[in-house]
């Protein structure tokens, strides 16, 4: 049987959403479909699809995100425990050449099916490697009760995209075109930055499109001064604010961030991994 990727219309992603009402903590779920609504409500030009396989997506709510440009971004996920509708979308999804493909943010349950994606891209298992992290939430009342004034000197303000060449220079994931991804999540997404008296930006936090918390960063200038802390507790009492889960991404190894998130209350409920599926020859 001969199976077809059937793009999503646009006024259907709320719905494809609320599908996902149940998993609001959870990586490519409800805060992720919410991210990618609003991008495509501030860039209707935006090259943003969400398909489904066969045009069937309201009985398991398996989907195919895909954002290019300048990398492709692949978000997937489904409700159904065996996965195998997921698996098979995957398999018919085609590939450009020379095409890379960066499977985005995706929760460890999902783990076996994009390796079997990755596998069946003629990839050997010895090469499959992810960047995992783990997946940290903490409670909309917690979040909602935190407080995030600057020292004294320093003032928090929403960064502008002529920043985004700044943060992509620190961003330890940094890629050739990653500079546009960094000026897309200031344009589009919640962030904020600190900035001291002679207005240099000194410390930041976005907001990654699977609705988390990501590029944390503070100036090697500036760091032990709680900075870090800061940003975090005024993005997460922002999204809070919304009615929008909580959530970051941490390295498994980065220990000083992973403490600072565990100080403020944030606990793991799951990992979280990127794959790169290198271009086919």
């Amino acid at each position: 049987m001969s199976h077809t990727l059937v793009e999503i219309p646009q006024a259907q992603w709320t719905e494809l959403r609320d599908l996902y009402e149940g998993q609001r903590k959870q990586a490519c779920a409800y805060n992720t479909l919410q991210c990618l609504i609003e991008w495509q409500k501030q860039d209707a030009e935006l090259d943003l699809s969400i398909y489904s396989l066969d045009g069937d997506w309201r009985s398991d709510g398996t989907y195919l995100a895909i954002k290019k440009n300048p990398l492709k971004h692949l978000y997937l996920n489904t409700l159904s425990e065996n996965q195998d509708r997921l698996i098979t979308a995957l398999a018919t999804l085609k590939r450009e050449k020379n095409e890379h493909i960066l499977v985005f943010g995706f929760p460890e349950r999902l783990m076996s099916t994009v390796e079997q994606f990755y596998f069946e891209n003629g990839f050997p298992k010895e090469s499959f490697e992810t960047d995992g992290t783990a997946w940290y939430h903490i409670d909309r009342e917690k979040a909602l009760q935190f407080t995030a004034e600057p020292p004294a000197g320093y003032t928090l303000r929403r960064l502008e995209p002529k920043y985004a060449e700044q943060v992509n220079s620190v961003w330890p994931h940094r890629a050739p075109g990653s500079v546009l991804f960094v000026e897309r999540m200031i344009s589009y997404n919640d962030n904020v930055g600190v900035f001291d008296e002679a207005n240099n930006l000194v410390a930041w936090c976005l907001r990654l499109p699977i609705g988390s918390l990501g590029l944390l960063q503070v100036m090697d200038t500036h760091k032990r001064m709680g900075l870090g802390n800061l940003v975090v507790r005024y993005m997460a009492k922002l999204i809070a604010g919304k009615g929008l889960e909580v959530t970051a991404p941490v390295v498994f190894a980065n220990v000083p961030s992973r403490t600072m998130f565990e100080k403020l209350g944030f606990k793991v409920i799951d990992n979280v991994y990127w794959v790169l599926l290198p271009a086919s020859e």
